[in-house]
């Protein structure tokens, strides 16, 4: 009987309890309703529904102006130094020798970055002898593999998703490997991969850059995300610029670009060139370069193709003091030049003067890759003139 009243006057309790939390919420939200019910009317005084629906209506229109009115502030002066159609159709071939670079040594472990041994070379290249070229790491998973698993990782199955450190398990003992079982497993490893190269002649300099090759490359042209170029000696802010293409430059390419410019001869002229990725690493590399070797300055030239957008207005304006003599050549039906948007996150907008043409192949890789923007620069169909292209339908 005793336990009966016990259990009676718990379940009351929780009764009571549960009652008090509904009406405490019930009361939370009454008050919350009445709140809005005086914002309502409030809003109604000032608001009419029509000027809401107009500003949703012509949203668009304004964000267009908007963007356009950044860019055209960011607009960058006509460079000093002409646009020289020789020395493009030159980097822009030596920017597929760099694509091709990469995969050749990405395939073959015993290339050494030998430019003569590439698909596209010419003859016209044998007056530059190889300064250096640039590596850096880069994550390969091989395929699934049957391996013979130590017991103890078969319990922990998190090892299973982290392929290093399955191997540094697997490499602790090999009596546990035969007495384990077997599982199918992802093994990965680093390899060296080719970022470009520096070539000198007894006529000029050339730094050359890679395009986009990979997914994660890919992925970071677009996540727009800023950071402060600071001026190596002096520390001043010139700008924002994208953090991904300044991890890269920063931490992924070796030797560092800064210390290789070190061997040339700074009285000629130096044109630094890449395509996709590579414009945007080759933009903030030079501008590197120029704060960090002053006799190097005044000789040096940027030719990027296909370039994404890279730094805010303030980096474009500070770029175009520092270097003037810079060019950006872009296939109008290309996407990429149109990324990061030029305002999501952050403003972006583009450096140098451009140049393009239009090769529309109805697609983003066609319209994109190095090979495109080859045939157009070879055929000398980039211009630097406003172009008026006709709407179909519309008069």
């Amino acid at each position: 009987m005793d336990q009966f009243k016990r259990r009676q006057f718990l379940l009351g309790g929780v009764a009571a309890g549960t009652a008090a939390t509904l009406g405490t919420e019930y009361a939370r939200r009454e008050r919350a309703k009445e709140r809005q019910a005086v914002i309502d009317a409030y809003a109604a005084e000032f608001y009419d529904p029509e000027d809401i629906i107009q500003a949703a209506v012509t949203g668009d229109t304004r964000m267009v102006e908007e963007f356009q009115a950044i860019q055209a502030a960011a607009a960058f002066p006509p460079p000093p130094v002409p646009y020289n159609r020789t020395i493009s159709k030159r980097l822009i071939l030596l920017s597929r020798l760099a694509t091709q670079q990469y995969i050749t040594g990405r395939n073959d472990p015993s290339y050494d970055g030998n430019l003569q041994r590439l698909l596209d070379y010419e003859p016209s290249l044998d007056k530059y002898r190889l300064v250096t070229t640039f590596r850096g790491q880069e994550r390969q998973v091989n395929d699934n593999i049957e391996l013979q698993v130590p017991q103890a990782v078969i319990d922990d199955p998190t090892l299973l998703d982290d392929p290093t450190a399955l191997e540094e398990t697997l490499s602790q003992t090999q009596d546990a490997i035969r007495t384990g079982v077997t599982a199918a497993v992802q093994v990965g490893r680093r390899i060296e991969v080719f970022y470009g190269f520096l070539l000198e002649s007894d006529d000029d300099s050339i730094l050359v850059f890679r395009g986009t090759q990979r997914t994660a490359e890919w992925v970071g042209n677009i996540y727009a995300v800023q950071q402060p170029y600071l001026d190596p000696t002096t520390g001043e802010s010139l700008g924002n610029i994208h953090t991904g293409f300044r991890r890269i430059a920063n931490s992924i390419i070796n030797p560092l670009v800064v210390e290789a410019v070190q061997q040339i001869n700074p009285n000629k002229p130096c044109y630094v060139s890449g395509h996709s990725l590579g414009a945007a690493l080759a933009t903030v590399l030079a501008l590197d370069m120029a704060l960090a070797v002053p006799a190097l300055r005044p000789n040096l030239q940027v030719y990027v193709y296909a370039s994404p957008r890279v730094g805010n207005s303030e980096f474009v304006r500070s770029y175009a003091q520092i270097l003037p003599n810079s060019f950006r050549i872009t296939n109008l039906a290309d996407p990429i030049p149109t990324m990061p948007p030029t305002r999501l996150r952050a403003e972006f907008v583009h450096v140098g003067e451009e140049w393009s043409f239009l090769s529309q192949a109805g697609d983003i890789l066609p319209n994109h890759i190095v090979d495109t923007y080859r045939r157009a620069v070879n055929a000398e169909a980039e211009s630097n003139q406003p172009r008026e292209f006709p709407i179909a339908g519309i008069t």
